[in-house]
Protein backbone atom coordinates (compact mmCIF):
# COMPACT_ATOMS: atom_id res chain seq x y z
CA UNK A 1 0.00 0.00 0.00
CA UNK A 2 1.19 3.51 -0.83
CA UNK A 3 -0.11 7.00 0.20
CA UNK A 4 0.24 9.96 -2.15
CA UNK A 5 -0.49 13.53 -1.08
CA UNK A 6 -1.48 16.01 -3.80
CA UNK A 7 -2.42 19.45 -2.41
CA UNK A 8 -5.39 18.97 -0.07
CA UNK A 9 -6.21 15.43 -1.26
CA UNK A 10 -4.73 12.26 0.20
CA UNK A 11 -4.95 9.12 -1.96
CA UNK A 12 -4.38 5.68 -0.55
CA UNK A 13 -3.24 3.19 -3.18
CA UNK A 14 -3.10 -0.60 -3.07
CA UNK A 15 -1.53 -3.04 -5.48
CA UNK A 16 -2.25 -2.61 -9.22
CA UNK A 17 -2.75 1.15 -8.72
CA UNK A 18 -6.37 0.94 -7.51
CA UNK A 19 -7.60 3.88 -5.40
CA UNK A 20 -9.11 2.59 -2.17
CA UNK A 21 -9.92 5.85 -0.39
CA UNK A 22 -9.81 9.52 -1.22
CA UNK A 23 -10.45 12.10 1.48
CA UNK A 24 -9.47 15.69 2.22
CA UNK A 25 -6.49 16.06 4.47
CA UNK A 26 -7.29 17.20 7.98
CA UNK A 27 -4.82 20.07 7.52
CA UNK A 28 -6.23 21.05 4.12
CA UNK A 29 -7.02 24.67 4.97
CA UNK A 30 -6.53 26.94 7.93
CA UNK A 31 -9.81 28.21 9.44
CA UNK A 32 -10.78 31.77 8.48
CA UNK A 33 -13.06 34.21 10.32
CA UNK A 34 -16.19 35.34 8.45
CA UNK A 35 -15.78 38.45 6.29
CA UNK A 36 -18.36 41.24 6.29
CA UNK A 37 -18.73 43.85 3.55
CA UNK A 38 -20.60 47.04 4.53
CA UNK A 39 -22.11 49.25 1.83
CA UNK A 40 -24.74 51.92 1.07
CA UNK A 41 -24.57 53.44 4.55
CA UNK A 42 -27.19 56.09 5.29
CA UNK A 43 -27.91 58.22 8.32
CA UNK A 44 -31.35 57.38 9.68
CA UNK A 45 -33.48 57.66 12.80
CA UNK A 46 -34.93 54.81 14.89
CA UNK A 47 -38.30 55.37 16.61
CA UNK A 48 -38.16 55.46 20.41
CA UNK A 49 -40.80 54.64 23.00
CA UNK A 50 -41.20 58.36 23.91
CA UNK A 51 -44.37 59.75 22.30
CA UNK A 52 -47.46 61.78 23.07
CA UNK A 53 -51.07 60.67 22.67
CA UNK A 54 -52.79 61.53 19.38
CA UNK A 55 -54.88 64.71 19.35
CA UNK A 56 -57.24 66.17 16.77
CA UNK A 57 -56.49 69.63 15.49
CA UNK A 58 -56.76 72.44 15.79
CA UNK A 59 -54.80 72.22 18.97
CA UNK A 60 -51.42 72.06 20.61
CA UNK A 61 -49.57 69.12 22.13
CA UNK A 62 -47.53 70.04 25.19
CA UNK A 63 -45.46 66.97 26.05
CA UNK A 64 -43.39 66.77 29.22
CA UNK A 65 -42.56 63.42 30.76
CA UNK A 66 -39.73 61.86 32.75
CA UNK A 67 -39.04 58.57 31.07
CA UNK A 68 -36.28 56.24 29.89
CA UNK A 69 -36.18 56.50 26.12
CA UNK A 70 -35.01 53.41 24.23
CA UNK A 71 -34.14 52.54 20.64
CA UNK A 72 -32.84 49.17 19.52
CA UNK A 73 -31.33 47.79 16.34
CA UNK A 74 -33.41 46.32 13.56
CA UNK A 75 -32.45 44.29 10.54
CA UNK A 76 -33.15 41.61 8.01
CA UNK A 77 -33.90 38.07 9.16
CA UNK A 78 -30.78 36.08 9.95
CA UNK A 79 -28.63 38.94 11.28
CA UNK A 80 -29.21 38.51 15.01
CA UNK A 81 -26.28 36.09 15.43
CA UNK A 82 -23.92 38.63 13.84
CA UNK A 83 -25.18 41.84 15.47
CA UNK A 84 -22.32 42.17 17.99
CA UNK A 85 -19.68 41.89 15.23
CA UNK A 86 -21.65 44.22 12.94
CA UNK A 87 -21.91 46.94 15.59
CA UNK A 88 -18.11 46.86 16.06
CA UNK A 89 -17.47 46.95 12.29
CA UNK A 90 -19.98 49.76 11.66
CA UNK A 91 -18.48 51.81 14.51
CA UNK A 92 -14.98 51.31 13.09
CA UNK A 93 -15.93 52.19 9.51
CA UNK A 94 -18.37 55.08 9.95
CA UNK A 95 -18.39 58.30 11.95
CA UNK A 96 -19.71 57.79 15.46
CA UNK A 97 -20.04 54.94 17.91
CA UNK A 98 -22.97 52.58 17.44
CA UNK A 99 -24.68 50.08 19.72
CA UNK A 100 -27.28 47.30 19.75
CA UNK A 101 -29.50 49.21 22.11
CA UNK A 102 -29.54 52.85 23.26
CA UNK A 103 -31.33 54.28 26.29
CA UNK A 104 -31.36 57.55 28.21
CA UNK A 105 -33.45 58.72 31.18
CA UNK A 106 -34.49 62.36 31.15
CA UNK A 107 -37.44 64.71 31.26
CA UNK A 108 -38.51 65.07 27.63
CA UNK A 109 -40.32 68.32 26.80
CA UNK A 110 -41.76 69.37 23.45
CA UNK A 111 -44.71 71.31 21.98
CA UNK A 112 -46.37 70.93 18.61
CA UNK A 113 -49.24 72.73 16.88
CA UNK A 114 -51.76 70.47 15.13
CA UNK A 115 -53.67 71.86 12.12
CA UNK A 116 -57.46 71.63 11.73
CA UNK A 117 -58.52 68.32 10.24
CA UNK A 118 -55.34 66.48 11.32
CA UNK A 119 -54.94 63.86 14.03
CA UNK A 120 -51.30 63.67 15.06
CA UNK A 121 -48.84 62.97 17.83
CA UNK A 122 -45.13 63.60 18.35
CA UNK A 123 -42.51 60.92 18.82
CA UNK A 124 -38.81 61.13 19.59
CA UNK A 125 -36.52 59.39 17.08
CA UNK A 126 -32.90 58.49 17.79
CA UNK A 127 -30.02 58.84 15.28
CA UNK A 128 -28.80 55.61 13.70
CA UNK A 129 -26.88 54.17 10.76
CA UNK A 130 -28.60 51.95 8.16
CA UNK A 131 -26.14 49.72 6.25
CA UNK A 132 -26.30 46.88 3.72
CA UNK A 133 -24.29 43.81 4.79
CA UNK A 134 -22.81 40.87 2.88
CA UNK A 135 -21.26 37.97 4.81
CA UNK A 136 -18.80 35.45 3.41
CA UNK A 137 -17.74 32.32 5.29
CA UNK A 138 -14.81 30.03 4.57
CA UNK A 139 -15.46 26.36 3.85
CA UNK A 140 -12.39 24.58 5.26
CA UNK A 141 -13.21 21.30 3.53
CA UNK A 142 -13.36 22.91 0.09
CA UNK A 143 -10.75 25.60 0.79
CA UNK A 144 -12.93 28.36 -0.61
CA UNK A 145 -15.20 31.23 0.39
CA UNK A 146 -18.97 31.10 0.00
CA UNK A 147 -21.58 33.82 0.42
CA UNK A 148 -23.73 33.25 3.53
CA UNK A 149 -25.97 36.24 2.75
CA UNK A 150 -25.89 39.36 0.63
CA UNK A 151 -27.41 42.85 0.85
CA UNK A 152 -29.18 42.35 4.17
CA UNK A 153 -30.00 45.59 5.95
CA UNK A 154 -29.15 46.51 9.54
CA UNK A 155 -30.03 49.76 11.32
CA UNK A 156 -28.11 50.39 14.55
CA UNK A 157 -28.55 53.33 16.98
CA UNK A 158 -25.78 55.77 17.83
CA UNK A 159 -24.39 55.52 21.33
CA UNK A 160 -24.47 59.34 21.62
CA UNK A 161 -27.64 61.17 22.63
CA UNK A 162 -28.77 62.51 19.20
CA UNK A 163 -32.55 62.82 18.88
CA UNK A 164 -35.19 64.50 16.75
CA UNK A 165 -38.94 64.92 17.28
CA UNK A 166 -41.25 64.05 14.37
CA UNK A 167 -44.96 64.29 13.69
CA UNK A 168 -46.89 61.08 13.19
CA UNK A 169 -50.31 60.90 11.61
CA UNK A 170 -53.10 58.61 12.74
Amino acid sequence: MRTITRGALVLTMVSAGTVVAAHPSAAACAPEKPRFTLSNAKNSYRPTNVMSDFIQGPGRINYAKTKTATAGWSGSAGLSGDIEVLVVKISAKYEGTYTKSWSDSDTWTYSLDIARGKTQRIRMYHASKKVNVTKKVFNNGQCRWRTAYTNKTVDVPKRQNVNVWKRENL
